[in-house]
């Protein structure tokens, strides 16, 4: 039953590749027919060409036109083709290698599909396409709606990278060389609704990612634009989470100074828990001490953990200096550490989102055993996951359609 269901399906699929190209044929003659040239475009005649679509190659004929510096085929331009893919399938194909490794997305578009596309093809689409999200995303002025609180988060992860894509770059191997580049990635999400217990609820499907492997200054204006996209000037309350890393806070305090800052709190009780062990000689003592620490935090007394550990600080050398520098980090973030009166409000105290996105976009995609990235081909695949995670992907290739088809105006569209 098993191959009398695949060889049914191979059969329906060439049928409909033959059906398909019919009609398709049909609608590149009204293309050509209703074309306008524009003053210096010659026709040449018509042109064979093979078009991969969802249901296998077919062959087509189309009128070709040279202006004297390039080419243009009004019906390519009309239908979106991408190189002698159908967009329909290379949307396709960005789907499956935005989800998985370029082999596996050949596979299962084959076994799921019946589609023959080999992996390097599938790297060529992605290459070639991947480039035009960034313009497509920052031209995008969104829909922005009020809400009662939006929260912006950055965080960054490692991804691994190809020798040449890490020159000059220092790392933490023996050697001092690097293996990764960080991947800097900024989530944005509202909230409307509590729980029962007045827990924030986060609103379903809100989450929108942006990622860049830019220097922290440069990728501030991408998170910038998208929490604008996103109605940042128009909540009634923006909070800004991250986990204290210095390029995160630098980023909040230049382009979100007027958001509510708050450390995450888990980051802050692995501090306590850590000033606990080297300020608590016995075991059992220093997880009661630690207990009642977070307890202090979640009742906005962060100043009394620090005076209490102060007082506590041990002799012992390394012990010392590690009891120092929490207590240094617990001072210096003592303002964004008010947990008590960001629960009353209803709030996130946690930047869990940002963390579990640096997993499911990042971690989940790039960071596979065996992988190591050019930039260009980490950063295309990024793009394409960040847009298929925000609910963008659609709207991307809606757009690019359209694009395609205004290539055949005779008149350019003003900017």
């Amino acid at each position: 039953m098993l191959e009398l269901e695949r060889e049914f399906r191979t059969a329906l699929l060439a049928a409909g590749a033959g059906v398909f190209g019919k009609l398709l044929q049909q609608r590149i003659d009204q293309i050509d027919a209703n074309f306008q040239a524009k003053p210096k475009q010659v026709h040449m005649g018509r042109r064979p060409f093979t078009v991969a679509t969802v249901f296998g190659e077919v062959p087509i004929k189309r009128d070709y036109y040279y202006d004297g510096e390039q080419g243009h085929c009004p019906a390519d331009a009309a239908l979106g083709l991408e190189s002698h893919f159908t967009p329909a399938l290379a949307r396709l194909i960005c789907r499956a290698a935005a989800e998985q490794p370029y082999g596996a997305a050949s596979r299962d578009l084959l076994e799921y599909g019946a589609i023959q596309v080999d992996e390097r093809q599938i790297q060529r689409v992605v290459l070639r396409i991947g480039p035009d999200t960034e313009p497509w995303l920052e031209a995008q002025q969104g829909n922005p709606k009020a809400s009662p609180v939006i929260y912006i988060s950055c965080d960054g992860t490692g991804a691994p990278m190809r020798k040449e894509a890490l020159v000059g770059r220092k790392g933490k191997q023996p050697d001092g060389q690097a293996k990764t580049r960080e991947v800097k990635l900024g989530a944005i999400f509202t909230q409307h609704t509590r729980d029962e217990k007045g827990r924030p609820i986060r609103d379903y499907r809100s989450t929108s990612y942006v990622g860049s492997f830019d220097k922290a200054e440069d990728f501030a204006l991408i998170l910038r634009q998208d929490a604008q996209r996103r109605g940042v000037a128009l909540a009634q309350q923006a909070v800004f989470l991250s986990d204290g890393a210095a390029w995160t806070e630098e980023i909040q305090r230049q382009n979100f100074s007027e958001a509510v800052s708050i450390l995450d709190f888990y980051h802050a009780a692995e501090r306590v828990h850590t000033l606990a062990r080297v300020t608590t000689p016995d075991d059992a003592a220093a997880k009661k001490q630690a207990g009642r620490w977070i307890k202090d935090l979640l009742k906005d007394k962060v100043s009394s953990v620090i005076d209490q550990a102060r007082q506590l600080t041990p002799r012992n050398s390394e012990q010392r200096q590690t009891a120092q520098e929490q207590v240094q980090f617990l001072t210096a973030h003592q303002e964004r550490m008010l947990y008590g009166t960001y629960r009353k409000k209803g709030w996130f105290i946690g930047s869990g989102v940002i963390e579990a996105g640096c997993k499911t976009v990042v971690g989940k995609r790039l960071k596979q055993s065996g992988m190591f990235w050019s930039e260009i081909g980490a950063t295309c695949v990024l793009n394409f996951r960040t847009l298929l995670l925000s609910q963008r992907f659609d709207a991307f290739w809606r757009d690019r359609q359209n694009q395609s088809s205004a290539r055949n105006d005779v008149l350019a569209l003003p900017a």
